[in-house]
């Protein structure tokens, strides 16, 4: 690989640093407006309501990825961390606003948003129970989780094109040349390999006549966010209960992701990255009803483009952010991405989640000791998070619905399983 590591307090250019913003916000765009659609759609929201979901989804996240890649006082890490609506939140705010309606909701993500706020002064104490063999379980967690839905992608996604060889033939072609490029360019081009390969990809798929730009064609150039479109927050206490074990999860997500950030960057991570991160995921996810969002947690998706990029600036990330929210308040500019036919995004995102798997093991390295013991930890952990994260439909459905939130989660179930296994496993003196 030819290009030279761009630090995390690095600032290129106002050009590089465009590009490098665009290829995050092409990486994780499709995770962002998937959480509100799906919870729109099963909600049977008009469709009016659901475009007011994505697009103030859209502003909590750029507002989100601003505060943890820039810093206010001791909010964020000051690392390149994206952030976005969290798909654990999905399962519980289906269920709770198909009882209760969306407002309940709303007021069960400010409850969760402002306990995890409260932890996030608390949480560098429980930083000695999560060492490398942890973090690192946690990390190859959060690619392997990914994986499906990238091959999903890659495939045609939840639509016509699914299965057919044109889906594989476009993402096939977005991987091979990210991998070109990113392996045998020079100079500037591997740092913008993620953004590259997603282009050539586009107008592949326009030539082949599968992109369809109706919705830029419907949507309008600028557009302010209503405040409270849904009306005024209601707190019910099971709807909170249900949504705090999902914020929970989404914490320990972004604990995972903010380790793993500090791999690919060559940054340690310390009481002040840690607890700027969470704090960020829970204050953001608590004030997301301003905007008519939904709560938001660390993005792990970006992990690997900065793995695969060698670009770490948390300034780039920021450009992230005010892209991000551009497109909350231009919907046209949104459609035009959200139009990126699965494929697409599939072909760069198997390589993505891949390196983020990578990024777990190479945590292992930091391990003074990595024997039997350490090797049992992660395969339980791993075993019982993959088995959990990729259960079978209905295998969950005769638990309770706050245990089938965490239990649906293969990071939270590996996570946890890691934590407890180091706790209580005897530690030996010498190990072959």
């Amino acid at each position: 690989m030819s290009s030279r590591f761009i630090g995390v307090d690095e600032k290129p250019a106002l050009p590089y640093l465009i590009l490098y913003g665009l290829q995050h916000v092409l990486a994780m765009f499709a995770g962002i407006v998937a959480v509100p659609l799906m919870v729109g759609t099963a909600l049977k929201l008009p469709g009016e309501q659901i475009t007011i979901l994505v697009q103030g989804s859209l502003l909590t996240s750029g507002l989100g990825t601003l505060v943890q890649s820039l810093g206010i006082g001791r909010l964020g890490a000051r690392l390149p961390i994206c952030m976005g609506t969290a798909f654990v939140f999905i399962s519980p705010f289906i269920s709770v606003g198909s009882q209760l309606g969306i407002q309940a909701i709303l007021g069960a993500a400010i409850v969760g948003g402002i306990v995890e706020f409260v932890f996030s002064f608390f949480v560098w104490r429980i930083q000695k129970y999560i060492p490398p063999v942890v973090t690192g379980t946690v990390v190859v967690l959060i690619g392997m989780g990914l994986m499906p839905l990238g091959f999903t992608w890659l495939a045609g996604g939840e639509s016509s094109l699914f299965g057919q060889p044109i889906s594989f033939a476009i993402g096939g072609l977005v991987l091979v040349i990210l991998i070109l490029i990113n392996q045998f360019a020079k100079g500037v081009w591997p740092s913008i390999s993620v953004a590259l390969a997603i282009v050539v990809g586009y107008l592949a798929a326009g030539i082949a006549g599968v992109l369809n730009l109706g919705l830029v064609k419907e949507a309008a150039w600028f557009a302010v966010p209503k405040v409270f479109s849904f009306g005024l927050p209601k707190f019910s206490f099971p709807a909170i209960l249900a949504v705090l074990v999902a914020q929970f999860a989404s914490m320990l997500e972004t604990i995972g992701d903010t380790y793993a950030t500090g791999v690919v960057t060559h940054k340690k991570i310390g009481r002040r990255e840690l607890s700027g991160a969470i704090s960020v995921d829970g204050l953001l996810s608590s004030i997301a009803f301003l905007f008519n969002g939904l709560s938001i947690t660390s993005f792990s998706q970006n992990i690997g483009v900065i793995s695969i990029t060698r670009v770490a600036s948390r300034f780039a990330v920021a450009v992230s952010g005010i892209i991000l929210l551009l497109m909350g308040l231009v919907p046209k500019f949104a459609a035009l991405i959200a139009s990126m036919p699965a494929p697409v995004l599939g072909g760069a995102a198997l390589v993505m989640f891949g390196a983020i798997a990578g990024s777990g093991i190479l945590q292992f390295r930091e391990a003074k000791v990595f024997g039997e013991r350490e090797m049992f930890i992660f395969a339980i952990s791993v075993a019982l998070g993959m088995g959990f994260g990729l259960h079978p439909e209905g295998a969950l459905e005769y638990l309770p619905s706050y245990l089938t939130v965490i239990l649906g989660s293969g990071v939270a179930v590996g996570g946890i399983t890691a934590i407890i296994l180091n706790q209580v496993l005897p530690v030996r003196q010498k190990e072959e």
